[in-house]
């Protein structure tokens, strides 16, 4: 795929986690044919069109993936006002050209009242959820958003069956590695009963200033959270998809 041709649309590339994978960056941001005056993101038609034509392209050309990812530079994609549009021609797209991919979204999303965003998020094989905060108060400080909206958010999440969870453990200006935080996350996972928890190392997208726990932390919280809730747990060495 020749990269030269979009600034939004990055691969196949191959990776650890993922495998061989496209990755599109749906908050990219550009300077043409945007959503509305005074944006900076790409049209609905655009994005669609611009994946048809390399995702055609490219299985002609014999190449696989293993995952069709969903992400976001200058934002995050969840909150793209096309993102509807998009994740239903991108779902057709993929069934027709590479039907064995899995097609992803990497969100931080904290508020799931929008049906249309609902809806949206449903067509994905798997949500890439942040989720890291035990209690209103870390999720608040961490976030930016309303602590009442924690409660709101866990509510929502059981009624998605393809959640993986992304988690990232820092002391510093928000502690989100405290023995009670990590017990109280624990337990809203047990709620919130994701497909699977990934804890992550790295920093990126943390209130500074933020300093990763140990490899030895990172893996003590493992061991609870299957201990506890039984869920499947992964550990990587790498940053979360969403920063």
């Amino acid at each position: 795929m020749d990269n030269t041709k979009t600034t939004f649309l990055y691969g196949p590339s191959v990776t650890k986690r993922f495998k061989r994978t496209l990755v599109l960056d749906l908050t990219a941001s550009q300077e043409h044919l945007v959503v509305e005056r005074g944006s900076s993101l790409a049209r609905g038609s655009v994005i669609v069109t611009t994946c048809a034509r390399e995702m055609i392209t490219s299985s002609k050309a014999g190449d696989k993936l293993d995952h069709i990812i969903v992400t976001g530079s200058g934002g995050d994609p969840a909150l793209h006002p096309d993102l509807r549009e998009v994740t239903e021609n991108l779902r057709m797209l993929r069934d027709k050209w590479f039907s064995r991919a899995k097609l992803c979204i990497a969100t931080s999303v904290t508020d799931l009242e929008d049906e249309n965003l609902r809806a949206s998020l449903t067509k994905y094989d798997r949500i890439f959820l942040r989720y890291q905060w035990g209690t209103a108060k870390t999720f608040a400080k961490m976030t930016g958003a309303k602590p009442t909206q924690l409660g709101e958010l866990t509510k929502r999440l059981p009624g998605f069956d393809h959640i993986i969870v992304e988690a990232s453990f820092v002391s510093g200006g928000a502690n989100n590695a405290a023995d009670s935080e990590v017990a109280n996350w624990i337990k809203k996972l047990q709620e919130i009963a994701p497909q699977e928890v990934h804890i992550l190392s790295g920093t990126a997208g943390q209130p500074k200033p933020a300093k990763a726990v140990t490899p030895k932390r990172r893996q003590k919280i493992a061991e609870d959270v299957t201990e506890k809730t039984g869920l499947t747990v992964v550990l990587h060495d790498e940053e979360p998809l969403l920063a």
